[in-house]
């Protein structure tokens, strides 16, 4: 899954059901228009019907911009355009007393189905990725870490691509201390928030323990990761600069780097991290 909030997936899975019915009560209107023989509506034959159901006009209203930009929607728009499409056909002969055949009917009914089964396995991904998020971060559970990261030096092992893991942990005493631990949260959710939208494709932040933090960085080297490290660290510096002003509390940032080596355990691996961990102040 794309990085995203929990709060951000809640309101997909809210979204999506809503799709859902808006779906299933459009199919049910064509149904009974054509088992009926009812004169069709003008929006099932307009051009642009996909733009005049009750998804159509909830899907392209200005507030749904955001969701028309990822790839699974735009795979939900280009099957409900084309759904829409077959919809038309079968209205348009209906309304001409011409007969309608498997040919023009097996067509529609199969991307009906295979329409409310693309957001039936929407909606799925997104619960299972809504379980594995940290509610307080933003980043997924450390719970995951170790199967996702097992999935992946499988694959490395099959490809030989570079992978790296890039260790945080935040040492929020100071800003605890001076500040108060609410301040010290907010840091911590925004410095990972930042983080987050920063990243690459394919890269992701596991919040493996407190404030300890663990980044996948598939395809890059140990000297890409350090490129990666130093980019994050100003996302950090920025973050608590914009939260503390000239305060002179500090925050403290240990980071380490080592290779998804597919020979390793896991624990090994990050256990091996953190003895060589080195220390940046920000």
């Amino acid at each position: 899954m794309i990085n995203i909030t929990a709060q951000e997936l809640e309101t997909i899975l809210t979204t999506i059901d809503k799709a859902l019915a808006m779906h299933d009560a459009w199919r049910e209107q064509i149904q009974r228009t054509l088992s009926c023989k009812l004169p069709p509506r003008d929006a099932d034959m307009a051009d642009d019907a996909h733009h005049q159901c009750a998804f159509g006009h909830w899907f392209y209203s200005p507030s749904n911009a955001h969701l028309r930009n990822l790839p699974s929607f735009k795979k939900i728009e280009a099957m409900h355009q084309v759904m829409h499409g077959h919809a038309r056909e079968l209205c348009i002969r209906l309304k001409g007393h011409w007969p309608i055949t498997p040919k023009e009917y097996d067509p529609y009914i199969d991307q009906v189905a295979d329409f409310r089964a693309e957001l039936i396995t929407l909606r799925q991904k997104v619960s299972e990725t809504l379980q594995k998020i940290d509610p307080h971060t933003g980043a997924y559970s450390g719970t995951f870490i170790l199967s996702d990261l097992e999935r992946e030096q499988i694959q490395k092992k099959a490809e030989g691509k570079a992978y790296s893991l890039l260790m945080l942990r935040f040492d929020l005493f100071d800003i605890n201390q001076t500040h108060g631990r609410a301040k010290g949260d907010d840091i911590l959710r925004a410095s990972i928030m930042g983080i987050r939208d920063t990243l690459d494709a394919g890269e992701r932040v596991y919040r493996y323990a407190g404030a300890e933090f663990v980044i996948c960085l598939p395809g890059k080297d140990a000297t890409e990761a350090h490129k990666t490290k130093e980019h994050l660290l100003e996302i950090i510096s920025q973050t608590v600069e914009a939260a503390l002003g000239s305060s002179a509390a500090s925050l403290n940032i240990h980071y380490a780097i080592t290779d998804l080596d597919p020979e390793t355990y896991i624990e090994q691996l990050i256990n091996q991290a953190e003895r060589a961990i080195y220390t940046v102040k920000i």
